[in-house]
């Protein structure tokens, strides 16, 4: 081949280097299993090819108008922004949304270029540093975005070797999220698909169409606050300002709203794994549980098996109703949740009905001089409690019953810490202390 113009050598010299790049990238990255790897790799190439200390990966979701740096490459001595931008609000970028609709690229070679037609997009880049962008679309199943360069050096004209890297890290994307539906689905219960189970008692379950969801999976304690309070308030209206408090998020009135809608769009990831992408909707401004659902709860159904143990006095019907109850708890309330009051008043709420089962249920084993079972029932209630003092006296009294004074008097050496003057004459009363 003859390379005679400079124009010629220009281009000859693109694609010995668009062939070396895509070489080096396909060497590094070939027997690399990892997807989050991968995608750091193949921003990586795409910084070098066009010149750039930093690429990076946005997604975005449209209807919530919220897009977050999902995965970044920096050389060395570079900042990273992935941490510091973590909401991007989507209506500043009305040619990145027309982009991806077109399936076209982005390419601002000055960020001056965009004053006069999009002059909020060029005063947030401005704002971070970035004179120049390069971005391609991708637009695959449960993926929308682009992946980015910053401050491209050279080749900023020509998008295709981004293009080619926007295909691979959409399949990985894709890969990243059908291994999380896999897991999902290994731990999936089959349930009519409009029923959400959700259990919270010792920890977050959700139980959806596609599997199930743990506390785990919801990464963020932001996240995972905004989520638990709309399960458990979610026959309540919220106003933004309340959410707001929930999650300790004290800014510009203003702001709010755009807050929650970008942890909404954090918590929507995970939930798309089983199916529950759109379990929690925007509504009148502000945001709710979808009512279109039909939420099963643990807590729910806790309380009304102690409900109907009130009203029913037949003994098998009892024992049915609190072997069913304590089946469901399973201990504390959201147990990741600290230090809220709201969580803590509900907490002690559901802890003292299972006491108060329990104490009933252990009284009537005593009764019918079951003592085992009493006795593994205060037990597994002393975890919980361990201080009760009423429990501590059932646990004495059982012991007695069941192995005599000196077993008693153990029990009565160790539980008497927390025994009141009362529970200590039910002791000696009963036991002949």
């Amino acid at each position: 081949m003859n390379v005679n113009s400079p124009e010629e050598r220009e281009i000859a010299k693109n694609c010995v280097a668009f062939c070396g790049a895509l070489r080096r990238v396909e060497q590094q990255l070939r027997s690399e299993e990892n997807s989050d790897a991968i995608i750091d790799g193949v921003l990586q190439a795409a910084a070098e090819f066009y010149g750039a200390s930093r690429a990076s990966i946005v997604e975005a979701d449209w209807e919530l108008g919220v897009g977050i740096i999902t995965h970044e490459w920096c050389a060395d001595g570079v900042e990273h922004q992935k941490d510091m931008l973590q909401y991007l609000a989507m209506e500043m970028f009305p040619n990145w949304k027309e982009a991806l609709r077109t399936n076209q690229t982005v390419i601002t070679a000055n960020m001056h270029d965009l004053d006069g037609t999009f002059p909020d997009e060029a005063d947030f880049f401005r704002n971070y540093g970035v004179g120049r962008i390069l971005a391609a679309p991708f637009s695959k199943r449960i993926n929308q975005g682009f992946p980015v360069v910053d401050d491209p050096t050279r080749r900023t004209d020509d998008p295709a070797f981004l293009l080619i890297a926007s295909y691979a890290v959409v399949l990985e994307l894709n890969e990243v999220k059908l291994q999380q539906s896999l897991d999902a689905a290994s731990r999936a219960s089959r349930h009519n698909s409009d029923n959400i189970y959700i259990n919270c008692f010792g920890g977050l379950e959700i139980i959806g169409p596609n599997g199930k969801l743990t506390g785990d999976d919801i990464k963020t304690d932001q996240g995972f606050l905004l989520l638990a309070y709309l399960i458990l308030n979610r026959r309540r209206t919220l106003g933004v300002d309340e959410l707001s408090r929930v999650i300790h998020h004290f800014g510009d009135s203003d702001v709010p709203y755009k807050v929650l809608s970008n942890i909404v769009y954090r918590i929507r990831r995970p939930l798309a794994i089983i199916g529950l992408d759109k379990l929690i909707i925007g509504k009148n401004g502000t945001f709710v549980i979808n009512p279109a659902y039909h939420i099963h709860t643990d807590f729910d159904r806790f309380e009304e098996n102690c409900r109907k143990l009130e009203r029913t006095s037949d003994p098998d019907l009892r024992s049915a109703l609190y072997r069913k109850a304590v089946e469901l708890y399973r201990g504390h309330l959201l147990p990741r949740i600290e230090h809220g009051f709201w969580h803590m008043q509900q907490d002690m709420y559901y802890q003292s009905l299972y006491l108060a089962i329990t104490k009933e249920y252990a009284r009537y084993k005593l009764e019918r001089k079951e003592y085992i079972d009493a006795l593994r029932e205060i037990k597994n209630a002393m975890q919980i409690a361990p201080g009760d003092g009423e429990l501590s006296m059932l646990s004495v009294l059982a012991a007695g019953y069941h192995g005599g004074r000196a077993l008693a008097r153990r029990y009565y050496e160790a539980a008497k810490k927390y025994l009141d003057s009362n529970q200590i004459a039910q002791i000696h009363a009963q036991l002949g202390f």
